[in-house]
């Protein structure tokens, strides 16, 4: 049997269903997520090795930690809307905006599982797996950034101009705002190993 060929991608609207998915991703997320907001909220970051006062020291404490979370709630809903999608039409090709969003939404359905079970069990706060999805995610997806611009993915071609469904564009909204925290987590680890005294 041949394999169906691949259409482009069809604009599909907002609707009420995906405004439900968002908001039930971010309940979830803030919900998993409740104490180490909490004490990056309390806990004001010290001064670093080099005598700076802490270059936006909110942002390096809570700031970063309430944008990975609200990041990682929308990503979380990316996942079961563009299955659906997937499933309920011909197959498409995704673009490089469905890519980032899948790609960080399946590092939240992988890594959050843990985390909620120590939620549900009254565990004390230190998970492994968040600690991997703070760090590893908003590198991997300044990774995934970098590979998709060196490959001319998130080029603009002007002979097949084409219009974007909101899938393709909040994807890479979301995608760059990941990769925009991967940077921030980047400079700060340069700024520890390779600046310190």
């Amino acid at each position: 049997m041949p394999d169906l060929p691949l259409k482009p991608e069809r604009n599909r609207r907002f609707s009420l269903v995906d405004g439900m998915v968002f908001v039930a991703g971010l309940a979830v997320a803030f919900w998993a997520f409740t104490e180490p907001l909490l004490q990056a909220w309390r806990v004001p970051p010290p001064p670093d090795s080099m005598g700076f006062q802490p270059f936006l020291g909110w942002l390096d404490s809570f700031g970063y930690t309430l944008m990975v979370v609200g990041l990682g709630g929308l990503s979380l809903a990316g996942v079961p809307l563009l299955l659906r999608d997937r499933a309920r039409r011909p197959p498409s090709i995704w673009g490089p905006g469905k890519t980032l969003w899948f790609a960080s939404g399946t590092a939240a359905w992988l890594l959050w599982p843990p985390v909620v079970y120590q939620k549900l069990s009254g565990g004390n706060g230190k998970d492994v797996t968040a600690v991997c999805y703070f760090y590893g995610t908003p590198l991997m997806a300044l990774y995934m950034v970098l590979a998709l611009w060196a490959g001319r993915s998130l080029r603009r071609r002007k002979r097949r101009r084409r219009v974007l469904g909101w899938q393709e564009r909040f994807g890479l909204i979301l995608g760059l705002a990941w990769a925009c925290t991967g940077l921030y987590l980047l400079s700060m680890f340069y700024r520890i190993d390779l600046f310190r005294r």
